[in-house]
């Protein structure tokens, strides 16, 4: 079954579930699955992958980037502009300074608690759907992390920023956390994701021109291999028997250039095609994901 990874500007409306099933039925392809959930609301890079593929999502480089755009002096039930709003305050007298250094303090590793309006789940329940019922429950903190928190403009009560954080930062929270220093409430207004897994807007496939091409059978233009998806990381090229060991998920010899790697690691055929991805551990390469299958 072929295998590849797609890179999608979804637009604002549906789920990301959503644009997965129909891009699954515009393929033609049994498996995909999408990496990191954005809220309907929201547009942007949305990565896909199709056959083995969707077993590479913890290899992806992890962080992702955005546009938000936050509303001081109101909060919402849904901490966006989806929701009801909850409370409405004057927004103080902020000037690009202040804004500045109190968005540095942002940087940098930190715990954050999801929002009810999430996708994470409680006892097999997405949270999302326990806050449709009216009721809320503890969430334990998640350790993320932002890298960079830049003021775009300031034209109050909206103040645009550019986040780059790690997988799992929510950008609403991220919102409320500013409204209340500020003292007035915040809630986001838009997001765009500017940047995922490595892949860029520019990078991205338009979802209409996606759409058209899948339809006259032309989508694979689109297609990402794997081996490019995981360039980031270092690789190993085997021969014909060492393709037949992995394809059996047989460990190989660790070369020395990898002895002493302690992160995941490519193994190409001399095609440059992606096997597996496999784990360096005392002198050998354990096959931790193989997408080659065994032949005959």
């Amino acid at each position: 079954m072929p295998a590849g990874l797609l890179a999608l500007r979804k637009p604002g409306g549906p789920t990301s579930a959503a644009v997965a099933e129909r891009v699954r039925r515009l393929i033609g392809q049994r498996r995909v699955g999408h990496s990191g959930t954005l809220d309907p609301a929201a547009d942007g890079v949305l990565v896909m992958a199709y056959g083995s593929a969707t077993g590479l999502f913890p290899y992806l480089l992890p962080d992702k980037t955005y546009r938000a755009v936050i509303r001081l002096g109101a909060t919402t039930s849904t901490g966006d502009a989806c929701g009801e709003t909850l409370t409405a305050a004057g927004v103080p007298s902020l000037n690009v300074e202040q804004i500045t250094a109190t968005l540095a303090q942002w940087e940098g590793p930190q715990l954050q608690i999801p929002p009810m309006v999430s996708a994470r789940r409680h006892k097999g329940e997405r949270l999302y759907e326990i806050a449709r019922r009216g009721e809320s429950v503890l969430r334990p903190p998640r350790r993320v992390q932002i890298h960079r928190l830049r003021l775009l403009e300031w034209q109050p009560p909206d103040a645009s920023l550019e986040v780059h954080c790690s997988t799992g930062t929510y950008i609403r929270s991220l919102a409320a956390e500013l409204g209340m220093v500020w003292g007035c409430g915040a809630h986001l207004l838009r997001l765009t994701r500017t940047a995922c897994n490595g892949f860029t807007w520019e990078q991205a496939a338009d979802w209409d021109a996606f759409q058209i091409a899948a339809a006259a059978g032309n989508w694979r233009r689109y297609a990402v291999e794997p081996a490019q998806a995981l360039a980031h990381l270092p690789s190993v090229t085997v021969d014909e028997a060492g393709c037949a060991a992995v394809a059996h998920g047989r460990p190989l010899p660790a070369p020395d250039s990898l002895v002493a790697e302690n992160g995941p690691v490519r193994v190409l055929d001399q095609a440059g095609r992606l096997l597996a991805v496999a784990r360096p551990a005392d002198g050998q390469l354990l096959m931790a994901r193989v997408l080659a299958s065994p032949a005959g």
